[in-house]
């Protein structure tokens, strides 16, 4: 793979992370393992085509797997601990990047 698809599909993992319903279903299905669409319907609070929307974005950027058990979906993050270990460093880049903004200000 080239080093500029690399470059690209990093770029779309972190724009579809920053989502928040996307980074919130994320946080979900890493805290409560596989889960059910009704579920994660349930569990943010948005009403299923938002949810839908969401999922797929997840599953476009490869970061959600799912599978049909009829008459159900089930859905769970392909990579747990790549995509817990990014969620982490980003909540503490938020954490560094707030307190320098209440320095500055």
């Amino acid at each position: 793979m080239k080093i500029l698809e690399k470059k690209y599909r990093g770029s779309v993992i972190c724009r579809i992370l920053g989502y928040p319903i996307t980074y919130a279903i994320c946080k979900l299905l890493l805290e409560k393992g596989p889960l059910e669409l009704d579920e994660v319907i349930k569990h943010v609070k948005i009403k299923k085509p938002g949810v839908c929307l969401h999922l797929n974005k997840l599953k476009v950027a490869n970061i959600i797997r799912y599978e049909k058990r009829w008459p159900k979906t089930f859905y769970w993050i392909k990579y747990p601990k790549e995509v817990k270990a990014f969620l982490n460093t980003c909540e503490k880049l938020v954490i560094r990047a707030t307190k320098r903004i209440r320095k500055d200000f």
